[in-house]
């Protein structure tokens, strides 16, 4: 006997109901939330790593240079003290100084040291851009200027010939000069610049020297007030250690060891690092 039910038809579903998509738009939002920082962060490590190597690379040079000449560059050479930063003087500086250990010949050559560094004859090397002295963090600077500033003084006070940094004027600094020791020596730390003031890498005035009279990116709020405003800078002062890394700056000692110094590193041990002679290490060595 025959069963009088009907067949049974099954039905198939193909698409997703919209409690599903909800559900699936959401988790997709979590994990896109997760993985952008992730992403930024390995962003900046990259770019960390490629500015700790850009200051590896200028300590190789200074060595080089050392070596060759038993001295290292000025900080600056100009008739005149203390140094106005403006463009006006001869300004050759200690980077014009590193070219020929740099693996940058054909610049060396092209500068032509009888003239100011802003004198025509040396406008095409002066706007030069140079990619290894720029922080690939950087934001808003000028594409002939340099990342990294060589230390003049421990304080906020004009670059003149009786500094107590390594990089001063007209003075070349020696290793004997520094008796606090290489590796408790700070030679160069990063800086950024008014765009509208920057004079460019070549420049032997705040445009490639700095000092430690301030807390690391203390000037980073003051850089971004005044981009803004018609006040320019007093030409005699120079400014301090500033970047866009986060919270942060990194710092070439004359070991050649690359450090990162933090915003709360203490000031007292930065001024340390600047001075070549004041007899004081930092605590615990």
């Amino acid at each position: 006997m025959q069963s009088s039910h009907s067949p049974t038809h099954c039905r198939s579903y193909t698409g997703f109901t919209l409690v599903e998509l909800l559900v699936v738009i959401a988790i997709i939002g979590v994990l896109m939330g997760m993985a952008v920082p992730a992403m930024q962060n390995m962003r900046e490590l990259s770019r960390r790593s490629n500015c700790q190597y850009n200051l590896a690379e200028l300590s190789l040079a200074i060595s080089a240079y050392d070596a060759r000449h038993g001295h290292l560059p000025a900080g600056t050479v100009n008739d005149s003290a203390p140094i106005r930063s403006v463009a006006e003087g001869f300004h050759h500086n200690w980077i014009s100084g590193l070219l020929e250990t740099m693996d940058a010949q054909p610049i060396d050559q092209a500068v032509d040291r009888s003239v100011s560094v802003y004198d025509v004859k040396n406008t095409p090397v002066r706007m030069l851009r140079m990619p290894r002295l720029l922080c690939p963090s950087a934001s808003v600077i000028r594409e002939n200027t340099t990342c990294y500033a060589g230390i003049h003084a421990s304080t906020e006070t004009p670059i003149d010939e009786t500094n107590d940094g390594v990089f001063i004027l007209n003075r070349p600094t020696t290793t004997d000069d520094i008796t606090d020791g290489l590796s408790y020596t700070l030679f160069v730390g990063e800086k950024l610049s008014r765009y509208e003031e920057d004079l460019g890498w070549i420049s032997g005035t705040r445009s490639s020297l700095r000092n430690t009279g301030h807390a690391i990116n203390a000037e980073r709020k003051r850089l971004q007030e005044t981009l803004a405003s018609d006040v320019p800078t007093p030409p005699l002062y120079v400014g301090g250690l500033v970047s866009d890394h986060p919270a942060g700056v990194h710092l070439l000692l004359g070991s050649g060891e690359v450090r990162f110094g933090g915003e709360s590193m203490d000031q007292r041990i930065l001024e340390q690092m600047a001075a070549k002679a004041d007899g004081a290490l930092p605590p615990g060595n």
